[in-house]
């Protein structure tokens, strides 16, 4: 029986927690303090069901050794919203980002975004990481766009819905789904009041390993049906990918970088981290995505813990 309109959550946040549900606390406390709670539905995706009782509201979804795009879909197919929130458990909503985003569903956009800021900003390392994923919705004027993040931005449920067996694939890196919404003629938008904190690892050698799994996982997906050639060609390439990559970062340095307070050490650690999803790309590209899927999971399952979110707040 279909579930009365007033009691239909608005929006379904699905929490990925494949290291254990007590590892993403932080991310759910965050979450649960939304002052629009009572229209959100919080899914998390956990290996086994957590041996303590959930709070309303909350729906965990056991995933056993799926992984993690895999899990996604699940809790995508599993939620009662009409618009999902694919979350990281490494990024922490303002406690009216939910509502911010609300005011924007009922204009009937297909997906929304929020304007990012770094979780802690001290240090290269972590503005470096920032400065090269996530800046281009550092300080947004928002508005209607082109370009939305693939995690953390609301997306209309039925769209993936109705990708039916393709969905998983489209899942493996979201920038994708991204950008074939927004070649189906998908609406996007920019809700600058809708916050989050994004928080990067601050470690540099494990940035470096992280940002070489996203690059394979870029690499594998992109070419994914390209010939041989085209993916030896496209690996040879690396200095390319890199120089673009790069450039992203400087762009948006200039634009807002200066006035959040990264330094120029942000630039020099940025370009390195650049080189090294350039590098995955390149080994992504050649090795394919059957090779690169089990190995994704790194670049993405970094949660934050509550002591971290309490020291940098």
């Amino acid at each position: 029986m279909e579930e009365p309109a007033d009691l239909k959550p608005k929006i379904s946040v699905i929490v990925p927690a494949l290291l254990g549900y007590d590892t993403v606390l932080a991310a759910l406390d965050s979450w649960e303090a939304q002052t629009a709670r009572k229209e959100t539905e919080i899914i998390v995706l956990c290996p086994s069901a957590p041996d303590h009782g959930l709070p309303p509201g909350q729906i965990v979804v056991v995933t056993g050794a799926l992984l993690l795009h895999e899990a996604r879909a699940a809790g995508i197919r599993k939620a009662t919203a009409d618009y999902v929130i694919l979350a990281e458990d490494h990024c922490l909503p303002d406690s009216d980002c939910v509502e911010a985003i609300l005011r924007r569903i009922e204009e009937r956009w297909d997906a929304i975004g929020p304007a990012l800021r770094p979780g802690d900003p001290r240090g290269a390392v972590n503005q470096g990481s920032f400065l090269i994923s996530y800046a281009q919705w550092l300080l947004p004027g928002g508005g209607p766009t082109d370009h939305l993040p693939g995690h953390n931005a609301v997306v209309r449920r039925q769209l993936m819905i109705d990708m039916g067996e393709e969905l998983e694939g489209e899942l493996l890196a979201t920038m994708f789904l991204m950008q074939r919404l927004h070649s189906e003629g998908r609406r996007f938008y920019v809700e600058d009041r809708a916050r989050m904190r994004h928080f990067d690892v601050p470690r540099f050698r494990k940035s470096i390993g992280i940002f070489f799994a996203v690059g394979e996982g870029c690499g594998a997906v992109r070419l994914r049906n390209a010939s041989a050639f085209a993916r030896i060609l496209y690996a040879v390439m690396m200095p390319a990918t890199a120089a673009r990559h790069f450039a992203r970062g400087l762009i948006h340095y200039a634009r807002a970088g200066h006035r959040a307070g990264f330094g120029f050490q942000s630039i020099v650690t940025g370009g390195l981290f650049a080189c090294a999803w350039a590098a995955g790309e390149s080994a992504g590209a050649w090795k394919g995505v059957e090779r690169v899927t089990p190995d994704l999971w790194i670049s993405e399952i970094k949660p934050v813990s509550r002591e971290q979110a309490s020291a940098a707040a």
